[in-house]
């Protein structure tokens, strides 16, 4: 799964907006759209820890769903 899927899938599960989503994993909304990005050289790679950290929230959504 691309990091664009992985955001994209992890924002529909959770049902938030991407500022919603952005305030959630405390990152300001041009990172996130930056994250979004399709692969090119103005688009970010996103840190393993915040794949790490959304995926903890996403496990955690699922268990108290």
């Amino acid at each position: 799964m691309t990091q664009q899927e992985f955001l994209r899938d992890a924002m529909h599960r959770l049902n938030m907006t991407r500022d919603e989503f952005a305030d959630r994993i405390a990152v300001k909304r041009k990172t996130l759209d930056n994250w979004i990005l399709p692969p090119s050289d103005s688009a970010r790679g996103m840190p393993d820890m915040a794949w790490k950290f959304i995926q903890e929230i996403l496990d955690r959504e699922e268990k108290g769903a």
